[in-house]
């Protein structure tokens, strides 16, 4: 908030995209024009240390992804794979996507790793465009320390609610990847908030939800198109966010600031290391050949062909699954 009288700071809203004051009964910014999602929301933001009206952790977590697709896309270039066709399955691996092979273990790394990685342009441009959408609302609400513990967590909630499906639930051999978990756990971070404050607009919100997950989850998947989206991942992601939305909505206390900034922090340096150890993995430069993808299934336990699909061969265990929202063909 800017200096002046208490009841200035009590009566005015910051504007998440350009930082104009605005009057609590506005529904848009007088100066840019952005709706002032959080408006209606009476009790003060749990800002902490790091104030959230920055975008501090979207922007740190929207370049980290940035720089991991750059790198895709020149590992792409330098075996001349096009930018817009199919990548190959060692790009995503070494990049840190996630690999599941029933009854074999998997690294445990590529549950926060698979967070960053991109099965192309559409995937990775919808994902970021979506998150900068959601987070202009939710980070300054919330504070950036909060907004980053949310994120890291929900992205890897999301993957291994993913994991458990395919592992206990609908056994296959999977390789998935792709920030939409955490950015369906932005969207229920939003959620709980509005929820917990009994600001009406947590029906919209729902409602959008709700709308996202059947539209470019079940329906999709069931069209039959080529397309494979992780509904685990986006409801895990969700559910997650949600809960955290709730707690976080809570009454602010100030001796947990320190806590919140020392785990975000140490969010960001999981991250980063999980994508180091990607790099360091022997699974992507095995999956560079097809001896070595061959290696990666467990005997007998290949993964289900796509209906109409011709015979699957060795590489075909692979089949990448976006996690986006919604996403591009997988390869």
């Amino acid at each position: 908030m800017t200096a002046g009288p208490s009841g200035e700071r009590r009566r005015s809203l910051h504007c998440a995209r350009c930082g104009a004051l605005n009057g609590s009964d506005f529904s848009r910014c007088i100066r840019c024009g952005a709706p002032l999602v959080l408006s209606a929301a009476r009790a003060a933001p749990a800002r902490g240390f790091l104030d959230g009206r920055s975008l501090l952790a979207t922007k740190i977590f929207g370049a980290l992804t940035s720089f991991v697709f750059v790198g895709q896309m020149m590992a792409a270039h330098s075996r001349d794979l096009g930018l817009l066709s199919a990548w190959n399955a060692s790009n995503y691996l070494r990049f840190g996507a996630l690999l599941l092979v029933p009854g074999e273990p998997f690294e445990p790394f590529r549950l926060l790793s698979a967070v960053f990685v991109h099965m192309g342009v559409l995937h990775f441009g919808m994902n970021m465009m979506t998150l900068g959408m959601l987070a202009r609302a939710a980070e300054p609400a919330v504070g950036s320390a909060r907004f980053a513990i949310a994120y890291v967590l929900t992205g890897l909630f999301g993957f291994v609610a993913s994991a458990a499906w395919n592992v206990f639930v609908q056994p296959e051999v999977v390789c998935t990847a792709g920030a939409s978990g955490a950015v369906f756990g932005v969207m229920g971070l939003l959620l709980g908030w509005l929820l917990r404050r009994r600001d009406p607009r947590w029906k919209d919100l729902a409602l959008q939800a709700v709308f996202y997950i059947v539209l470019f989850g079940f329906v999709v998947n069931a069209s039959n198109t080529g397309i494979r989206i992780n509904n685990a991942a986006h409801i895990g992601g969700l559910a997650s966010g949600a809960l955290l939305g709730v707690i976080y909505a809570g009454p602010a206390r100030s001796r947990f600031e320190g806590l919140m900034n020392a785990g975000a922090l140490a969010g960001v340096l999981a991250c980063l290391a999980a994508l180091g150890l990607a790099q360091r993995s022997p699974v992507w430069r095995a999956a560079e050949s097809i001896d070595g993808l061959s290696r990666l299934e467990a005997p007998g336990r290949g993964g289900r062909d796509e209906p109409g699909a011709a015979p699957r061969e060795p590489t075909g265990a692979l089949r990448p699954r976006p996690a986006g929202s919604p996403a591009p063909d997988g390869p």
